[in-house]
């Protein structure tokens, strides 16, 4: 009997497994989530907004990117430490960047990539979590440049 019950919870696993990879493709849009930790597959908002407020209470902060499944471009890189977060939006890899504006009255020390590289982001970039999440929302939604922050070009606009 003890055989026949372990053999039925493999199976219960697997149909379980089959269940989720069915869901995911029943999705509209499937993303990826980069952190320190790696790679992540998500299939919605609410998951990618759980990883960023997990982000935020980590000591040293953290840096989410965000792009759909299907290719990396454009994407969202959100640093984040606490209730602070700075957001930078990737439309391509030719170097069309846009950067946060915000109106913190004092600069925040983030740290990006694996956690090696410091970065003093003035005050003027600086915008609160909540907000850095509505980014995330609007730009899963569209896969644009979120309206809800006003963004300065990091480059040379025509």
């Amino acid at each position: 009997m003890g055989i026949l019950f372990s053999e039925l919870r493999i199976r219960a696993k697997r149909t379980i497994n089959l269940r989720e990879k069915y869901k995911m493709l029943l999705y509209e849009k499937i993303f990826n989530v980069s952190t320190r930790k790696g790679e992540i597959v998500c299939q919605s908002k609410t998951e990618i907004a759980e990883i960023i407020k997990q982000s935020a209470a980590l000591l040293q902060g953290n840096e989410v990117w965000v792009s759909s499944n299907e290719k990396p471009y454009p994407c969202l890189s959100v640093l984040i430490k606490g209730q602070y977060a700075c957001v930078h939006y990737f439309k391509n890899d030719e170097g069309d960047v846009w950067q946060s504006c915000g109106n913190f009255n004092k600069e925040v020390t983030f740290f990006a990539g694996e956690g090696d590289r410091e970065w003093v982001a003035p005050g003027y970039v600086i915008v609160p979590l909540e907000k850095a999440i509505s980014c995330m929302e609007e730009f899963c939604d569209t896969f644009e440049r979120p309206n809800c922050i006003e963004w300065e070009a990091l480059w040379e606009e025509d």
